[in-house]
Order: structure tokens, then sequence, then C-alpha cells
């Protein structure tokens, strides 16, 4: 029997149209059902508060059969969504939540590998769907947390604060990922941004009510908080069996007193602060407590538990087979059990209402991550196995005899090709008498000026050098080629005009015979001087486009000379885009694959080299290109 191809589940595009068509199905039965009443909820509290009625009244939760929770500002960023056709909003606030929930997994920072984020996302899809089955705030609470944790790591103070302030004044969950701010770099910088950033969204229902009502109307908000718990029985820890009537009652003491002792803890391991893994486990442990300790948990919002475990979990140097075991079983319990499709009614009503599995046992893992976080030494990220295989071909300093392929890719080259090709080899050789530079051409189908005769000539030429032939694909399709041919511990690629100084082109094979596993040509002012203005606009796009969209560190990725140890050709095969811009995917691939080192070498363009003029049809394809590389890497 063959063997299930689990590439498909670790396609980001894959990915996503299966959870946005998981959403959408899950949106058209609720809705032609009429039980979307979480949305109408959202939506009539909204309209009530812009008709100067207020939600938080007996005859609201007669009406609507449930308390309305959420603050003032909720009402008002609902307002897009509340003012939609009754058949749209439900389907926009829908697949809005799950594309930014996606979003925000595939934006964690790049010490979570790209496989280790599709496991992240396929964990949390079924409790996911169970979020959106109900139209649930929780999702945007879940994806706040990511999204204002991978901001901070990124050093977006300003964005990260507004994040939080908008989570904690909507729903407060949120307001407790400020304790993380003490970890970063600017903390005053950053506090002033909570004071900023709270106090409009705090003063934003003053466009509809008078300042003189606002406090009024928060105050008729923190009343409905404190009398809801009488509504119904919760899934958090206060409402476990048997302890519940010990619990219950107590809830508020046990809420300020593990908070305190978190504090606690986590001010203790202030020496850990530094650490990536650790400020990844804080956060994972703190979203685990705003659940179990919240005395109005339900089972979806286990989502923002589960989301925090993954954090922690794919932050473990080792995950034993406890880890393991704790894995599965919160999967099982509070991803699975609670589908009914999946796990019959009687069977999850003596899981999770009698015997309150899924609680106790969620318990006992935040117990454990708690334990391991601040009891334990906290390593680094580890390598995962993904970049465990690209890297076992590790780079190493280069030692006398050793031998470097230079690839050059060659489409329709000048009649005069040869001759300069030969002349820059043999200038570059003369660097490294003591190693082996080794050439091949990959033929990208010219139709011109490399023909038979220019084949022969080559090899007269430069008698070992390599030829391959590929139909025409691309320079991209080109450079895989030639790279696949490659049998070097080490490699670069080069236009066949080798149309970089010498010099610039020896900082670059000195860093790769250094060890280094990818040596970025970063182009200087003099080389953009000597630009067609097509290309010039290029270049300055491209880096801008990496800049804003791709959120990489090396913004000038098409530069076409690059270093590569066997590792870093590993990654080029992972590639896809035939054109210029697989020169991007490629090093966002690298960017995102644990234990590469990279390295920008600055370059110049030799005297008396031309740069070729470029179309707009090319342009319009490499924005194409671009937007597949976004949404692909």
């Amino acid at each position: 029997m063959a063997k299930f191809d689990l590439s498909f589940f670790y396609n980001k595009r894959n990915l996503y149209i299966l959870g946005f068509l998981l959403a959408f199905v899950v949106t058209f039965m609720e809705v032609s059902r009429g039980r979307h009443l979480n949305f109408l909820a959202f939506a009539d509290s909204t309209i009530d508060f812009w008709r100067g009625v207020s939600p938080y009244t007996p005859e609201f939760v007669s009406s609507h059969m449930r308390f309305f929770l959420y603050t003032p500002v909720f009402s008002v960023l609902f307002t897009p969504f509340a003012v939609l056709p009754a058949w749209l909003g439900p389907f926009v606030w829908n697949l809005l939540n799950y594309t930014m929930f996606f979003a925000a997994v595939f934006t964690l920072p790049a010490r979570f590998t790209h496989d280790q984020k599709c496991r992240i996302f396929l964990y949390t899809l079924p409790i996911l769907a169970q979020s959106l089955l109900s139209f649930q705030y929780n999702i945007p609470v879940a994806y706040i947390f990511l999204f204002s944790y991978s901001l901070l790591e990124r050093n977006k103070g300003f964005w990260a604060v507004l994040l939080i302030m908008v989570s904690g004044l909507t729903k407060i969950y949120g307001i407790f990922s400020l304790a993380l701010l003490v970890c970063y770099p600017r903390f005053w910088r950053n506090a002033g941004y909570v004071v900023l950033t709270g106090g409009v969204l705090f003063l934003l229902p003053a466009l509809k009510l008078p300042l003189s009502g606002l406090i009024p109307y928060y105050g008729e908000w923190l009343n409905a908080l404190a009398v809801h718990q009488s509504d119904q029985t919760y899934e958090s820890l206060f409402y476990a069996q048997p302890l519940a009537e010990w619990l219950l009652p107590n809830f508020r003491v046990l809420q300020i007193g593990s908070l305190a002792v978190l504090a606690l803890l986590f001010l203790v391991s202030r020496r850990k602060w530094d650490t990536a893994a650790f400020r990844a486990q804080a956060l994972g442990i703190l979203m685990g407590w705003v659940v179990l300790f919240s005395d109005s948990s339900e089972k979806h919002t286990y989502i923002i538990a589960l989301a925090g475990f993954m954090l922690w979990y794919w932050s473990r140097p080792v995950r034993t087979r406890t880890d393991k075991a704790l894995f599965w079983g919160n999967f099982v319990l509070l991803g699975l059990v609670p589908i009914d499709l999946i796990c019959p009614v009687p069977v999850m009503r003596c899981i999770t209402q009698t015997l309150w599995l899924h609680v106790w046992f969620f318990c006992f893992t935040w117990l454990r991550m708690v334990w391991l976080t601040f009891f334990c030494p906290v390593a680094e990220f580890p390598d995962s196995s993904a970049a465990g295989a690209e890297t076992a071909d590790s780079s190493r300093p280069a030692q006398p005899g050793d031998t470097l392929d230079i690839v050059c890719p060659c489409y329709n080259p000048n009649a005069d090709f040869i001759s300069h090709l030969a002349c820059s080899l043999a200038e570059l050789r003369g660097f490294y008498p003591d190693k082996r530079l080794h050439l091949i051409v990959a033929n990208d189908g010219s139709s011109r000026n490399f023909g038979k005769e220019e084949h022969d000539q080559l090899l007269r030429t430069i008698p070992d050098a390599e030829i391959v032939d590929i139909p025409h694909g691309g320079k991209g399709a080109a450079i895989r080629a030639g790279l696949a041919r490659s049998q070097a511990p080490f490699a670069i690629y080069t236009d066949i005009d080798m149309p970089y100084a010498k010099e610039s082109m020896r900082q670059v094979i000195d860093r790769v015979f250094d060890g280094c596993d990818v040596v970025i040509a970063v182009r200087n002012a003099s080389y953009h001087s000597k630009l067609p203005p097509m290309r010039k606009l290029m270049s300055h796009g491209s880096r801008m486009l990496n800049r804003f969209f791709l959120n990489t560190r090396y913004t000038d990725t098409q530069g076409g000379l690059k270093g590569l140890s066997p590792a870093a050709r590993n990654v080029m095969r992972r590639t896809r885009i035939p054109d210029f811009l697989f020169d991007t995917e490629f090093i966002m691939l690298a960017e995102r694959s644990k234990g590469l080192r990279i390295e920008e070498v600055e370059t110049t363009l030799r005297e008396g080299v031309v740069m070729s003029k470029m179309s707009g049809d090319v342009l319009v394809r490499e924005l194409k290109n671009f937007f597949r590389i976004a949404f692909g890497v």
C-alpha cells in the first residue's frame, strides 16, 4: 500500500484553503439555521450602543439568553460588522477571524520553523472550528496574543502595545501580557505607549456617549461581569468537580493568589528574560492561566490556552514522553472530544461534565509548564527535525585542495561571452592557488549565441567546465539545475558575464571558505547608479516590499551573486519561483531554517559593465511572484 503523502499538510497555501473551506462551511451551517446567536448579540449590543441603549440590562439578557460581557470599546470596534447586511456580517466576522488567526501562527518569529507552524495550525484547527461555530471573540483574543508576541520579538513596541490594549479593553484576558514588556528593550517607551493607547481606547466610546456618561457606562459593564457567574456552569478550574464546592466560592482569592505567585516566579527568573525560549514559554503559561483561572471559560475558550501550549511545547529543547503524552491528550480532550461528529454525546458528557477530565488534564499540563519553565534551566530554541535534516551536511572552513563550484546561468548571452568568462575565471583562480574553482554553466534554453559551436568553444577554452542544458524556464530554474550538478563542499552563483568586481567576488568566496552557509552580495550605491531606470525602480521596490511585507532583515535579496554551503543548497532545492525572484524566495527560506549562518558582503560592479533593461511585463510578472512568496514561504 502506498505511503500517505504528508507534504500536503506542510504547504501553507494548502492549509489556508483547507481551513478557509472549513470556516465557510461552519459559518454557512449556523447562519442558515439561525444559530449564530453570539454574533447577533454582538451586533444588537453595538446597535443599542449607537442608539443610546445599554446592553448591560436584564432586558438584554432575557431577549438574547446571555450576558453581554464586553466593554463599550468592543461596541465601537464591532460597528463595521454590525452594519453589514444580516446574511453577510457573520461570514465576514468568521472568515476574517480565521484569516487573522492563520496569519498570527505563520508570522511567529523565525525561531519557530515552517513545519512547526504548520503543526501548530493543524493542532489548533479543531478547537478553532468550535470557536467559529459559536462566532466567539476568543479567536481574536488568541491571535492578538500571538501577534503582540511576534511584534515584541521584532521590536515593534507600539503596534504590540496597541494590540494588547485593544484586547484588554474589549475582553480583559489580553491585558495580562503587558507583564512581558519588562523582558524587552525600551520598557519606559513601551509603558508610554500603554498610557497613550489605553487613554485613546478608553475614550473611544465618547464618539457616542458624553464624557460624563463614560464612567457610569463602564460601571454597568463591571456590574455585568460581577453577576454573570450565576448564568451557567463554565469550563474553568473553579467549576471542576469534585472540588467546585470549595473552589468556586473562593475563585477571586485563587485568581489573585495564583497571579501573585506567577508574578513572583517571573521576577525571580529575571536572568532568563533575555532567553527567547523563556519569553515564549512564559507567554504560553500566561495564556493558559487566563483560561484555566477564568470565571467564565467555555470549551472553545481553550483555543487561547492551546495556542499558548503550542508556544511552550515547540520552544522546548527536549520533548519527553510525558510532554508528548500531554500534547496528544490535550489535543483529544480539548480538540476532538467536544465535536459530536467525532465523539458520541454520552461519552463527551461523561468526560467533560461528569469527570471533568479535560480541565484536570490541562491543569496538570499547565502546572508542568510552570515547573519546567521557572524551576528548571531554560535552553534556547532547539533545531527542528526539518532544520536538522537540512544542516546535516554542515559547513566547515575550507582546506587546501577543496573545490568551489561557480554556477553561471546563461540565456542568450553576448557573442563574446566565452572570452570574458575565461578571463574572469582565470583571475579568480589566481586568488586561490591551493583550491580548485570549477565552472558549471547552466544554459537556460538559449536561442542565440549558445549553439553547438559555442558549446565546443567553451569546452576548448575552459576544458574542465561543465555545461547543463535545460529548456527555457527562467533564471531560477537555471540556477537550481546548475547547483543540482554541484558536488563540491562550496559553491557560488553569479551571472554569465561575472559583472561584479573581482575583489567583491573574492570577499564572497572568502566568506564561503570560512564556513558561512549563505553569503549575500549587497549592492552598494555605485552599483545602483549603473542601473537603467526600470531596474533601479525594481531594485528599490523589491527592498521596500521585502521590508514591509516579508519582514526580513535581508532586504537586498536580488544581487546576482551568492555563496552557498551544502546545507544552503538543500534549501535552494525547495524554491519554486522560476524567474528573478527565486533569490528572494531562497533568502526567506534560508532565514527561517534553523542553524544556517547568513552574512552580507557589500559589493560593486566592475568597470565597463552595462546592465540590461527590463520591460514592464517583467515587472508585472515579478510582482505576481512576490505575492506567491509572501503567501507561500
